[in-house]
């Protein structure tokens, strides 16, 4: 396999994540923006950072599992977030409650996200432009997702798609 033409597709669902590597393998880790609310997060109105540094872990133990197996993907050029929740970030990042398709997410941006957001109480969160009321509480947890997945892969930008063929 060429290592420059890996391409991932990371879809986040509610207590997974399925990571797709075009032309390779896929992968589901066992943890999403709902299990993280649950869990580590422990619905706090506004999240401790021992709370947020152990969200954030969580999902980067598991993707270093899933990087020993395919060290390969570190190299992936394109990076695509999909699925409700990665939109739901992608409308509060921009704004607006309309996303562009195949938004671009840059990681300064997304670490600027997660800080504003972390930083609210749920009724200031609410009051974000783009924010689904139905998301008040798993936005924090999809913004942990989307930091760690940055974080650990190094990425400077991943998009995200409003529709997946």
């Amino acid at each position: 396999m060429d290592m420059t033409s890996v391409s991932l597709l990371i879809a986040i669902g509610d207590r997974e994540m399925t990571i797709e590597m075009i032309g390779g393998g896929t992968w589901t880790i066992p943890v999403g923006p709902v299990s993280l609310v649950e869990g580590e997060l422990e619905r706090s109105n506004r999240p401790a950072p021992e709370q947020l540094t152990n969200a954030l872990g969580i999902v980067i133990d598991h993707l270093d599992d899933v990087v020993r197996d395919s060290p390969e993907m570190l190299n992936a050029p394109d990076v695509t977030f999909t699925g409700r929740h990665a939109v739901s970030f992608g409308r509060v990042e921009l704004g607006d409650d309309a996303l562009p398709a195949d938004y671009i997410v840059e990681r300064r941006d997304a670490d600027e996200v997660f800080r504003t957001l972390v930083a609210e109480p749920r009724e200031e969160r609410i009051h974000n432009p783009g924010l689904d009321p139905d998301d008040i509480e798993t936005i924090i947890g999809v913004s942990c997702v989307v930091l760690a997945v940055m974080r650990r892969l190094e990425l400077t930008q991943a998009s995200i798609a409003t529709v997946v063929a």
